[in-house]
């Protein structure tokens, strides 16, 4: 892998909190004058148990949108195709928090839960030969299998530890070949925290710092490491 080709393809924010949220019709004016504050939310959706707020983003991939949506006791913040650094996320994130603190007065952050999405250029122009058989070692192995590879991956469950200076989230690291572009890694980091929480929203931001360190440091390493076949570990 080519660290220095790393571009995030996507950045989720997940809180379960309580008490729940009433969606009702004067919840709904309250929330969409102050989400509207630091946004411009083009198509908004409201149902009864689900609120959603899009706005597409004029620059970087057509694919590029902010989307924000509320359930009775969970809210989502997403970056898809970022056109904005990490601190810009930050701070939308604690918009987003703050527009739900303030209509809804959540007391407790029940879990939450942060996912990564990011792609990176391949040693080689395939990046299917390049994990499948530099390293994961696969070959000939595949063969039993009695058609072609379109894709290959990998996945791992990391628990939480025990312990002070242990990490207590659980992550999961998934790593593939990217489908619409063979030369190119998929890689999703998703971290999950169980514990409860007062609500604050520095709580989340900090999550979201922890989870952008560890696949910006051990997952990138990792795969690094991964395709040299000259080390022993």
């Amino acid at each position: 892998m080519l660290p220095e080709t790393i571009k995030t393809r996507g950045m989720h924010v997940g809180v379960r909190f309580a008490p729940q949220a009433l969606l009702d019709k004067e919840h709904r004016q309250q929330f969409q004058l102050k989400s509207n504050e630091g946004f411009d939310w083009r198509k908004q959706e409201f149902a009864e148990k689900a609120w959603h707020l899009i706005s597409p983003q004029a620059d970087g991939d057509p694919r590029s949108q902010l989307k924000l949506s509320v359930f009775p006791d969970v809210m989502n913040f997403e970056d898809i195709f970022p056109t904005g650094s990490l601190d810009m996320f930050f701070d939308n994130v604690r918009m987003a928090l703050d527009s739900v603190a303030s209509v809804f007065s959540p007391k407790v952050i029940v879990g939450s839960g942060v996912v990564l999405r990011m792609a990176a250029q391949s040693v080689g122009d395939d990046a299917r030969v390049y994990l499948g058989q530099k390293c994961l070692q696969l070959d000939d192995r595949l063969t039993p299998l009695g058609r072609p590879v379109h894709a290959v991956g990998l996945k791992m469950l990391l628990p939480p530890l025990p312990g002070k200076d242990k990490p207590n989230w659980q992550v999961e690291v998934k790593v593939e070949s990217l489908v619409e572009d063979i030369r190119q890694l998929f890689i999703q980091v998703d971290a999950r925290w169980g514990a409860p929480a007062q609500w604050d929203p520095q709580v989340i931001v900090d999550r979201i710092k922890t989870t952008h360190d560890f696949a910006a440091g051990q997952v990138v390493d990792f795969l690094q490491k991964l395709g040299r076949t000259d080390e022993a570990y």
